[in-house]
């Protein structure tokens, strides 16, 4: 029987949902951070439960075609970086299918992964922690601890976030790394950026000069200090302006999203718009259609021009401001947004077509129960959570049969999982 800190040489069967390399020693199945089937590997045990096990790699002796040697791979953030794209695609496809064998005990043809096929330089928000140092010092946590690394270079964030991340390491601002506590940037493919500082209170060491030093960097649409004294979450509710404005703009077919500091936004755009190019294809013209779940609007906006009339059903505050805005500025009279829970209001609307796009919770009891009640033509459930999803679909299933499943390669060498499905009603 293995024990903690037990040394054994193996050879990985298969990858789990997460990425990681599937062993068996003794019947005992162990879960390996960074290994890739067919690998053979020393293992050290690090964990030991009564069904399985975790361990690390000691040394591999034989390694997959499809490993890459990276310097990110140090990164939790990057935890599939070692993976080729290439496999990636087909892991992501293969555990989608998987997935929903195992949840719904049917097998359901599953389209090749959606992607394309930028790897690197995608994301256009990126969050990094502010390191417990006197001259202020981005970071990631540590691949396989809670430690952080200290961060000059990213290569999932775009190029306009590596800029920057750059310019400040150079500067060496003094900061309170006690009060100031993150750094959020959001960027543009126009190459804007839109800074938010994050800290417990609104005065704090070195809080002009930083602003000063970002200022420098050209693209600089806004600087925002964020509020937030608690630890479960990212950002505060108040929000306040160093400079410029509290918005970026981001073009979506003919229309610019307007996004602030608070709001939810695709981060890898370019890719999720070929989801919605997926759903415009399979919506008849003049037609009602309800958004929930919609953030600032980004699928409902991408099919209004072709909608009779976009109820978008949006819980968070400013991300339904920003929405209001967009809807003002392009005079979308046959837009309405509802600033409430989905699940509270959903009975009160009916549609030919449904889209949600919901937390990684997935839907609530009360929702599904709302919509079963309904009729609607399709629905489209983008998700990124393969458990709940399946979850979720098998619930509707009682009334809507499974028309596609789309795997969407969101973020590569990331273990996220983005997928859209489209249901037919029975």
């Amino acid at each position: 029987m293995l024990t903690v800190g037990d040394v054994f040489t193996a050879t990985a069967i298969d990858l789990d949902y997460q990425g990681q390399g599937i062993v068996r020693h003794e019947g005992y199945v162990v879960f390996v951070k960074g290994l890739i089937d067919g690998e053979e590997a020393r293992i050290k045990m690090t964990h030991i439960k009564k069904n399985f096990g975790q361990g690390q790699i000691v040394e591999i002796i034989k390694s997959s075609p499809d490993r890459i040697y990276d310097e990110n791979t140090q990164f939790g953030s990057c935890d599939l970086i070692h993976i080729s794209k290439e496999r990636q695609l087909v892991w992501q496809r293969r555990i989608t299918q998987e997935t929903f064998k195992k949840i719904m005990k049917r097998d359901f043809e599953v389209h090749e992964t959606i992607t394309d096929n930028k790897d690197k330089y995608y994301r256009n928000k990126s969050v990094f922690h502010v390191m417990d140092t006197m001259y202020l010092t981005l970071g990631l946590y540590n691949q396989n601890s809670s430690e952080l690394l200290p961060v000059d270079h990213f290569i999932l964030a775009d190029q306009k976030t590596n800029e920057i991340l750059k310019h400040l390491s150079i500067k060496r601002c003094l900061i309170n790394p006690k009060v100031f506590k993150y750094m959020v940037f959001r960027t543009n493919l126009k190459q804007e950026i839109l800074v938010t500082l994050v800290a417990t209170k609104e005065l704090f060491l070195g809080r002009d000069q930083l602003v000063d030093r970002i200022k420098e960097v050209k693209g600089i649409v806004g600087i925002t200090l964020n509020i937030n004294d608690q630890r479960n979450r990212i950002l505060g509710d108040e929000s306040i302006t160093l400079y410029g404005v509290n918005l970026i703009t981001e073009p979506l077919n003919d229309i610019d999203m307007l996004v602030n500091d608070q709001a939810f936004f695709q981060i890898n755009l370019p890719v999720i718009n070929k989801a919605y190019q997926i759903i415009e294809s399979e919506i008849e013209p003049a037609k009602n259609i309800i958004d929930a779940y919609s953030g600032i609007g980004t699928i409902g906006f991408s099919l209004a021009r072709k909608a009779h009339k976009v109820i978008m059903i949006e819980s968070n505050a400013s991300s339904a401001q920003m929405a209001k805005m967009i809807k003002d500025k392009y005079q979308l009279n046959h837009v309405e947004i509802i600033d409430e829970r989905a699940e509270k209001v959903i009975q009160h609307f009916s549609a030919d077509y449904l889209i949600v796009d919901p937390p990684r919770n997935g839907l609530m009891p009360d929702f599904i129960k709302s919509v079963l009640a309904q009729s609607f033509k399709k629905i489209f459930y983008l998700s990124c959570d393969a458990k709940t999803l399946s979850r979720d679909i098998a619930l509707l299933t009682s009334k809507y049969s499974v028309q596609d499943i789309y795997p969407i390669r969101m973020f590569f060498h990331t273990s996220s999982l983005e997928t859209l499905v489209i249901l037919n009603q029975k």
